[in-house]
């Protein structure tokens, strides 16, 4: 008996994932964001979707406080406004993103 070809909805899946990566309950850990991000992506790519992320930190608050405290180009510093620190709404997590 032959099977038929299962297909799901690519955007309601990055839609999902999306939300998941905004989660910073304590079991939203860089473990679990790290594997939908690994998941998103194969299927972006392999489906000839993918068009980039960008980090909800950066998009939300970073930016401002990095043009506000003078546009540092070095790396440890800059992360702090891309990821955020452990202490803020992300939790520094460099996998707190939005794929589009």
């Amino acid at each position: 008996m032959a099977r038929g070809k299962k297909t799901f909805e690519v955007e309601s899946f990055k839609e999902y994932v999306n939300i998941q990566l905004t989660r910073t309950d304590e079991h939203a850990t860089d473990a679990f964001k790290s594997g939908l991000c690994i998941a998103l992506e194969q299927v972006l790519h392999k489906t000839g979707n993918y068009k980039g992320f960008n980090y909800l930190y950066w998009n939300e608050i970073g930016f401002k406080e990095w043009w506000a405290n003078g546009q540092t180009e070095v790396w440890e510093d800059k992360k702090k406004y891309i990821y955020g620190t452990s202490d803020s709404k992300y939790r520094g997590s460099k996998y707190s993103r939005m794929y589009y």
